[in-house]
């Protein structure tokens, strides 16, 4: 546990001119990191394909239908099929720490 003197403590605190300095720095970087000409200027202009995005979408929509079909199936095993899942995997776990 660290304790700090009251002498310590008053060093680390900001006094209010020091945040208002803050302030004013942050303010500065944004306006020069993002200045008034990177604005967009007029309609939006279509310059590519919709394809990619279109693909995204496919695929997000294929992997939700997979899961789903996974999860259905795997809720009406029954407890047979699950005792064998259970075997065969503590078979595998088993022949891999046995090693080679």
């Amino acid at each position: 546990m660290i304790l700090l003197h009251a002498e310590d403590h008053e060093m680390f605190s900001i006094s209010s001119g020091e945040r208002t300095t803050a302030k004013l720095a942050a303010t500065l970087a944004a306006l020069a990191l993002f200045p008034g000409e990177l604005a967009a200027q007029g309609q939006p202009v279509e310059t590519a394909s919709h394809l990619p995005v279109a693909l995204w979408f496919i695929g997000a929509g294929v992997l939700g239908l997979v899961l789903a079909y996974g999860i259905m199936r795997n809720r009406r095993r029954t407890r047979a099929e699950k005792q064998i899942t259970e075997q065969a995997t503590k078979d595998l776990y088993a022949r891999e720490n046995r090693g080679p």
